[in-house]
Order: structure tokens, then sequence, then C-alpha cells
């Protein structure tokens, strides 16, 4: 690997019940950057309190109920959600996501199971 290009890695970095995620080493320190292979969703609500989170769909579709309102995503859509937003989703798909700040634990607020299977 080079300083300029980049491989996600081929072995899972975390796994929840409903996604794979694989985190991409970068140098920006304002970023972080994962991939995440979802079969079934997000198995709780996340709210985080510092960071924006911003999904692009690669492929796939599923459904985002971001506070209490409901998405239906599609291949080629971006997800912003802000700072302090309670969100879930649930379908199958490939998501990359960017998170500013970068992901840090101490700033997620997990929330109650997903009840949107």
């Amino acid at each position: 690997m080079n300083k300029y290009i980049k491989k996600f890695p081929k072995d899972v970095d975390f796994v929840q019940d409903g996604l794979n995620g694989y985190n991409l080493i970068n140098e920006c320190p304002n970023i972080s950057i994962t991939l995440e292979d979802v079969y079934k969703g997000h198995e709780k609500y996340v709210t985080n309190t510092k960071s924006y989170n911003i999904y692009y769909v690669i492929e796939g579709q599923g459904t985002f109920k971001i506070k209490n309102d409901f998405y239906e995503v599609v291949k080629g859509d971006f997800i912003e959600i802000p700072p302090n937003t309670p969100f879930v989703f649930k379908g199958k798909m490939k998501l990359l996501l960017i998170m500013n700040p970068p992901y840090d634990i101490k700033y997620d607020l997990a929330g109650k199971e997903n009840d949107i299977y």
C-alpha cells in the first residue's frame, strides 16, 4: 500500500447483529472512514453527540429512521446525520460512512433495539 492509495482491510474490524464493519486507516485527522456491509441493519439506535455521520449507499437499498421520520435509500444516495440526532437503519446494502470529527465511542449514546426490522 502506498501513501496515496488506500484499501479497506479484508478482515472484519467489528461485527454487530446485522452488519460487518471495515475501518480504513487514513492520514486525515479530521475524519474516520468505514465500510459497512449491511445484511440486516443497525442493531440499536445511535446518537453521536459530536460527529456528523455521512453515509453513501454503494449498493443495495434500505430504510433509515432519523428522529421519527423514515427515508428509503438506494444506490447513489447520501445520508447526512448531524450530531445529537438519533437514527437506525435496516436493509441489505454496502454503506460508506465518513464521520467528522472521527469516530470516538465516548460520544456514542446507544439507544433501544432496532424496531424497524
